[in-house]
């Protein structure tokens, strides 16, 4: 029927090409997406729950009002991805990268707190005004990332490396971390240790 939000159920998805699937307004459900070059993807107002990115190019895909609900990217490049603009529930974005560069993405203003990152690259990322509380960044590159105005409360830093974390603008109390990576909050204070 015509007007009808497009929906895929279950289905994989392996090798597209750029231009190889209309998703804007889509629904995916348990949806396995193999191999697949999606760069400057529109998934604008898609639903995706329960699926699973693999070995995918998402560079520049579009979220607008994109709703990720359970959804697994795993060694995809999601660079220059603006996360900021996908439609958040009551729990936030639930999603996890594993072994993932997503370097220059916007995750502003966004509830993080239901999402894994693992082995990924964030080089300049936009972190700023994020509820990131007890999120770990394991094994993760963080070089030039923004964090300002973030509640980093228990965040997990113990294995990240190459943050500039400022304490004077976010909220870091029991945040984790490990040395020497830990010495980079000492920077942001000023203290010049020897």
């Amino acid at each position: 029927m015509d007007g009808e939000q497009p929906r895929f159920t279950d289905e994989r998805f392996t090798g597209l090409e750029p231009g190889g699937l209309s998703a804007a307004g889509a629904f995916f459900l348990g949806c396995h997406f193999t191999d697949c070059d999606l760069t400057e993807l529109d998934l604008s107002r898609a639903h995706l729950a329960e699926c699973t990115f693999d070995r995918c190019e998402l560079a520049m895909a579009k979220l607008q009002a994109t709703i990720l609900q359970d959804v697994t990217f795993d060694s995809c490049r999601l660079t220059g991805v603006n996360f900021s603009v996908v439609q958040q529930g009551a729990m936030g974005i639930q999603a996890a990268f594993k072994d993932c560069d997503l370097s220059f993405c916007s995750f502003h203003r966004l509830d993080l707190t239901d999402c894994a990152f693992n082995g990924s690259v964030f080089r300049e990322a936009d972190f700023r005004r994020c509820e990131l509380s007890r999120v770990s960044f394991d094994d993760c590159d963080l070089h030039r990332c923004v964090f300002q105005q973030n509640d980093l409360t228990f965040a997990d830093f113990r294995a990240a490396r190459n943050y500039l974390i400022s304490p004077y603008d976010n909220r870091l109390r029991g945040m984790q971390v490990a040395l020497p990576e830990a010495l980079s909050l000492l920077a942001e204070l000023g203290i010049d240790l020897q």
